[in-house]
């Protein structure tokens, strides 16, 4: 499905609103422009035979947004100067997923290969913060948001007062931030800056996906997920616990599920605030357990 937010920007949407393995795209019809390439295959093949795809901009690195760049091999790849070299090497996203070195290696780069597609694409153009984007009339600024990915580009079309946030998703299960080069202070500076930025529509990678007017509420909401996830890990962590206790437990990811790709995410967000808590002198690893401090 496609919904025009204006002539010339539209909404490419994701199969199953937009949830993982999924992502909602954006489409510039006056530059044959594709922000993201985890929509409707059906609907991407239908703009590359139709209006035509020339450009595909990347707002970052993860698979469920690269999933169908396959199906343009003729278009240029932009993306972020911090996050462009994932792109071209399988390695380079390995390592910046966190999956590089760990026993989530092997399964993680089958899945990106083999459910994902990915293949090594140059990058034609890096991008940096603040930088103005001219798509014939359409005007864009990229807003550089690190965090969710060290480069996640999110795109503000001021004309038009329209902003694309990508996977600041505003989603009830709150913020991704358990990539190796991204950090949750980053991502809470990146999500007020954003809220900060005057839109009529904001639209999200994921379910939603638009909001209209302020989002400064819901912005506040999604970072609280941040502090709620802390919460629980202080109380489980009053008893000293090992990896594989932690991973386990599915304090960030909810019980029910045995699947790999879990347990990865459990221990990535898991470090990110151990990292931060052991900085502040709240807790400690010792003999193999993470504990809390008195």
């Amino acid at each position: 499905m496609i919904t025009k937010l204006t002539d010339q920007i539209w909404i490419v949407h994701g199969l199953n609103n937009g949830r993982y393995p999924y992502s909602h795209s954006l489409y510039i019809k006056d530059s044959g422009i594709l922000v993201d390439a985890g929509a409707d295959p059906d609907e991407i093949d239908r703009l590359r035979e139709g209006e035509g795809i020339e450009t595909v901009m990347m707002t970052h690195y993860h698979e469920d947004h690269f999933t169908y760049l396959s199906r343009v091999p003729d278009a240029q790849v932009w993306a972020s100067e911090a996050d462009a070299p994932a792109f071209g090497s399988l390695e380079t996203l390995l390592a910046y997923e966190s999956a590089a070195g760990t026993e989530w290696e092997a399964p993680y780069r089958k899945l990106l290969t083999e459910k994902f597609h990915f293949t090594p694409r140059k990058i034609a153009r890096g991008i940096t913060d603040g930088e103005e984007l001219l798509f014939g009339k359409t005007r864009a600024v990229a807003v550089v948001s690190p965090g969710h990915s060290q480069g996640h580009l999110c795109l503000h079309f001021p004309d038009e007062e329209i902003l694309f946030m990508a996977d600041y998703d505003l989603t009830e299960f709150g913020p991704w931030y358990g990539d190796a080069r991204c950090g949750i202070e980053d991502l809470r500076r990146s999500v007020r800056r954003l809220a900060k930025i005057d839109a009529r529509i904001c639209v999200t990678s994921h379910e939603g996906p638009t909001y209209q007017g302020s989002i400064a509420e819901k912005a506040e909401a999604y970072l609280a997920t941040i502090s709620g996830r802390e919460q629980a890990l202080r109380e489980f962590l009053r008893k000293p616990r090992t990896r594989a206790e932690i991973i386990s437990r599915r304090l960030f990811c909810g019980q029910g599920n045995d699947w790999w790709w879990l347990d990865y995410a459990e221990w990535s967000l898991f470090l990110k605030h151990m990292d931060e808590m052991m900085l502040r002198g709240e807790a400690s690893f010792e003999d193999g357990r993470y504990r809390l401090l008195p």
